[in-house]
């Protein structure tokens, strides 16, 4: 049987992946629409999902949406 590649967000949990989905973002190239607080706040998101998603976008030089406040 030949194995799937195990892309974003299907790599995160279930309860991540249905968070992103609501927000339509199927794409890591998706967040960039968004801030990293934005992402934080979504119910479903934890710190174990950030650090996968941080570490992809770096991988593939993304980046969040500018934060103003920061």
């Amino acid at each position: 049987m030949k194995e799937v590649e195990k892309t974003f967000p299907f790599y995160l949990a279930k309860p991540a992946q249905r968070a992103l989905a609501k927000e339509g973002i199927t794409k890591l190239y998706d967040l960039s629409r968004f801030t990293k607080s934005e992402i934080r706040e979504l119910h479903g998101i934890g710190p174990d999902s950030m650090e996968k998603i941080k570490y992809n976008l770096i991988e593939q030089q993304i980046s969040f949406k500018p934060n103003n406040r920061e």
